[in-house]
């Protein structure tokens, strides 16, 4: 197997295992509304991650298995891959783990700060459904902030609730077609009111 092409399995397996919570996060950041569909790859991630853990696996046996190099004089060594090659492997395997391990830490990148309610702010209170990690939370948070009239907004990804401080002049339609947008469900709580 080409070295190159096990790399970009590896990094392309390990991309999709993380997609439902990558690819919602980067699309949102860039203004692009979400994609819906990347949540509904979570339930192959575990394949997903299989296929990366054997390409990683076939990649080191080729780059570290002992082969004979025939020389001038007709003696043969036994050598491994070059040192570059072993970098190589080394790097691809380090940003899969990165990547395949995304839900578990981009909470910590993508966490907003706590909620602060300014004097004759309203707060609007959402169930939130179809999270999956942190970085789901995020691109929430980042959705709804672009809805006017919004000062800022909190999703709490293991309680499923997102709270919305607006200048009162924000539709509660408005901010649950952002949160749809983002590829998630949202329902008003309290009876769909401002608290």
């Amino acid at each position: 197997m080409n070295k190159k092409v096990a790399g970009l399995a590896v990094l392309a397996s390990a991309g999709l295992a993380s997609v439902c919570c990558l690819g919602p996060l980067v699309v949102t950041g860039l203004g692009l509304g979400s994609l819906g569909v990347a949540g509904g790859l979570i339930k192959y991630r575990s394949f997903f991650l299989a296929f990366t853990g054997v390409v990683l696996a076939v990649a080191f046996y080729l780059a570290y298995r002992k082969r004979s190099a025939a020389c001038a004089d007709g003696s043969c060594e036994l050598r491994s891959g070059s040192t570059a090659m072993k970098a190589g492997v080394w790097a691809v395997a380090a940003l899969a783990a990165a990547m395949a391990t995304f839900p578990s830490w981009s909470g910590r990148i993508a966490s907003s700060a706590p909620v602060v309610v300014p004097a004759g702010a309203e707060i609007l209170s959402l169930k939130v459904s179809g999270m999956t990690c942190e970085a789901c939370a995020g691109a929430i948070e980042k959705s709804v902030v672009k809805v006017p009239g919004v000062l800022s907004a909190n999703v709490d990804f293991p309680g499923e609730r997102a709270t919305v401080v607006s200048d009162g002049k924000a539709e509660p339609a408005a901010v649950l077609r952002a949160v749809e947008a983002s590829g998630y469900k949202a329902e008003l709580v309290n009876g769909g009111g401002y608290e």
